[in-house]
């Protein structure tokens, strides 16, 4: 028994002795504990969720623009255009002030030049008017004269085919038959006298001179003869074909009077249209010179700042200057109307749901920081347009803001710097937006308990760029982390959030 006694012995006194050393040292070592939770609190950096108002902007960075602007420039064609006078560059101008003056005298000698070319030109159209009429004045009265020939020609063919031609037949025939007739009478007379003398009664004077009367009468009967023949069978036929050929005649002049008419009028008209063209082109050439000088004087078109436009001139970059020669269409000055300005700028994709059409705006110049401009959304563009100019990417739209504030000061060209109040909220429960962190595109927060941290989702609602409205996850009076703690300090048993980012 007392071979055991020592070790048992033993074995109470170490027992003792470590109970001693942790009597010793434990409120050495909770009072460490305590100093480490304490000094973390203290480094960590809590904001508390409590109610608020705040208001929901969109910023942005654009350049003013005149919301009506002109550029003007030399509408003349060639290379005559010599300017002769321009405006001061920056001048306030008035509409219908003359901006620029282009040299008028080569214009003025045109116009004197096509003038007198157009004077003599409309003479030379009269003349060949003239010449037109009196070419058909001739054509009508040769027609004419033709007609009437062919009506004399139809007039004698039908005279002598139904009276002078029959009627002398006929006289020939009438003339023969009392010649034959004469004729017959002396042959029975000289029968009867040969009778008589066969019964002795002869008579020979009376027999003799019945003979020389029938050689006479045969003579004239044989005459007559040859005559109504000649006549009926030749020249009655040939002074038929004669009229004919006159009638036929008369109708060729008519038609050769037509086409000749018509070649001389065609062509004293062809000359008239030729000389009414050339008339034409000059007209239209003196129209030309006149639009051209009336070119020459370059108004304004509204009031504006009058702004010379610098480009490439005589192999440098510059502003027009009185002498230069200016080309059609190449700008020379360009004419803002400031009286109503615009900013041009864009704004990101994810800002989009936060504008509205005349949305009011607050618009700052850089170069004027103490004038607070009032404007308005005027334009929302309706295409996405890609952005590499941070590196990040990012998808904009455009946005125009309409300033409704006048200042004389304001100048196209202007860095302005836009605030549009897109939303309010009124005293809700909120967290600086830095408190906010993400999980899969899922809002949540480290909620701050009494020696730990634990992540807890949240549905948020209105932001701004300082401050994010808590829906719910959290109440008012509750603390969360600003950063994202440490991992020993999460308790991941409360609540665990994998993939965790902010």
């Amino acid at each position: 028994m007392k071979q055991h006694e020592k070790p048992i012995f033993s074995l109470k006194l170490r027992t003792m002795s470590l109970l001693a050393a942790l009597a010793l040292f434990l409120p050495i070592v909770l009072s460490g504990c305590k100093q480490t939770n304490a000094d973390i609190q203290e480094r960590m950096e809590l904001s508390v969720v409590k109610k608020r108002s705040f208001d929901v902007t969109v910023s942005t960075i654009g350049v003013l623009e005149a919301t009506r602007s002109h550029m003007l420039s030399s509408d003349i064609r060639g290379d005559e255009c010599k300017i002769l006078y321009i405006v001061d560059d920056g001048k306030h101008v008035k509409k219908g002030e003359l901006l620029i003056r282009i040299d008028p005298a080569p214009f003025e000698e045109k116009i004197s030049k096509y003038r007198a070319e157009t004077a003599a030109l409309e003479s030379g159209v009269k003349a060949k008017a003239q010449l037109l009429e009196w070419e058909k004045n001739q054509v009508e009265k040769n027609i004419s004269t033709n007609e009437y020939n062919l009506k004399v020609a139809k007039l004698e063919y039908k005279r002598l085919t139904d009276g002078e031609g029959p009627l002398q037949i006929n006289q020939y025939i009438v003339e023969t038959a009392k010649i034959k007739q004469e004729y017959d009478k002396y042959i029975s007379y000289k029968k009867d006298l040969e009778t008589l003398n066969k019964n002795g009664f002869a008579n020979p004077s009376e027999l003799l001179q019945a003979k020389s009367r029938i050689a006479e009468y045969k003579e004239k009967y044989e005459a007559a003869q040859n005559t109504l023949s000649s006549y009926k069978d030749h020249v009655y036929p040939s002074l038929e074909e004669s009229a004919k050929a006159k009638v036929e005649k008369a109708k060729r002049d008519i038609l050769q009077a037509g086409n000749d008419g018509v070649i001389k009028i065609a062509k004293a008209a062809a000359e008239l249209e030729e000389a009414k063209a050339r008339l034409f082109s000059k007209e239209a050439a003196l129209n030309q010179a006149m639009t051209e000088l009336s070119k020459t004087d370059i108004l304004a078109p509204f009031d504006g700042i009058a702004i010379l436009f610098e480009t490439f001139r005589d192999g440098e970059k510059r502003k027009p200057r009185v002498g230069d020669l200016v080309i059609r269409n190449q700008p020379i000055l360009y004419l803002p109307d400031i009286s109503a300005m615009i900013v041009k700028t864009r704004i990101r994709e994810v800002d989009l749901h936060k504008i509205s059409m005349d949305q009011g705006a607050d618009v700052l110049v850089d170069a004027y920081p103490e004038a607070v401009l009032k404007g308005q959304v005027a334009f929302i563009g309706a295409l996405a347009s890609e952005s590499n100019r941070s590196g990040t990417g990012g998808k904009y739209f455009g946005l125009t803001i309409a300033v409704n504030s006048k200042d004389s000061r304001l100048r196209p060209g202007m860095t302005a710097r836009v605030t549009i109040l897109a939303d309010h909220a009124d005293q809700v429960p909120s967290l600086p937006v830095n408190a906010v962190f993400w999980n899969n595109h899922a809002p949540f927060c480290y909620k701050h308990l009494d020696r730990s941290f634990v992540p807890t989702n949240i549905v948020t609602g209105k932001r701004n760029a300082d401050f994010v409205e808590i829906l719910s996850g959290l109440t008012p009076g509750e603390q969360v982390s600003l950063i994202k703690p440490d991992d020993k300090w999460v308790d991941q048993a409360a609540g665990s959030l994998p993939g965790q980012e902010n």
